[in-house]
């Protein structure tokens, strides 16, 4: 992950996710997912803030899209790019898949904001595992300690595909305020009144009355 790439996946994000989008896959090429940060980008100086900022940017990016993002995860998954992937809603990986943040190796406090928000979603255990032992986990280690959300046998970006596939026609604003909701749970500052009025708003809207008109007529046909 060097900095130009970031930058681009960043603009990618921005630019090409618009109405109609179903949802995202983010994967590798070459059957590797991602061999962490370009150290030919790194300094060994404060310089190196630029890389956490780019993951930073390219992660709230992520967090903020409105439909599903889906990480497919094949071969090796290293340092910023775990970060990055478990920023995505949903993480998949093949059984080749390895786990690995070397933090300790390079000299890193890493990013207090990604641990932070890898805490929230692991746990203590896994994020100790990771950034203090620098423990590398295959893919079904990743799976029990919540890194992953399935492994499959195969090409993961295939497996990706038929659950992005499978979320075109669900309702948008429902999609998009369940993922809210899901990732104001994991914020501090949660407020459940503020959802409750949300979902009551919602319930009867006209968008939602028409989405519950569609699924009688597609039933229906069923």
């Amino acid at each position: 992950m060097s900095l130009v790439l970031l930058r681009r996946l960043s603009e990618a994000l921005s630019s090409e996710v618009g109405e109609g989008t179903a949802a995202v896959i983010i994967s590798g090429v070459d059957g590797s997912f991602s061999a962490g940060a370009d150290l030919d980008d790194l300094t060994g100086t404060l310089a190196d803030l630029a890389m956490d900022d780019a993951i930073e940017e390219v992660t709230g990016k992520i967090l903020a899209l409105p439909v599903p993002v889906i990480a497919a995860i094949d071969g090796p998954c290293m340092g910023g790019a775990v970060d990055l992937a478990l920023s995505c809603d949903h993480r998949i990986a093949s059984e080749d898949a390895i786990f690995h943040v070397p933090a300790a190796r390079l000299g890193l406090l890493y990013n207090p904001r990604s641990v932070v928000r890898m805490q929230r979603r692991l746990g203590r255990d896994a994020v100790f595992r990771m950034l203090v032992l620098g423990e590398r986990l295959d893919a079904d280690a990743a799976l029990l300690a919540g890194i992953v959300s399935s492994v499959v046998n195969g090409v993961s970006y295939e497996a990706a595909q038929a659950i992005a596939l499978s979320t075109d026609g669900n309702f948008l604003p429902a999609v998009t305020a369940t993922k809210r909701l899901l990732n104001a749970i994991d914020a501090p500052g949660y407020d459940p009144a503020e959802w409750e009025a949300l979902r009551r708003e919602m319930l009867s809207s006209p968008e939602r009355r028409a989405a519950v008109v569609r699924e009688k007529k597609r039933r229906g046909r069923q």
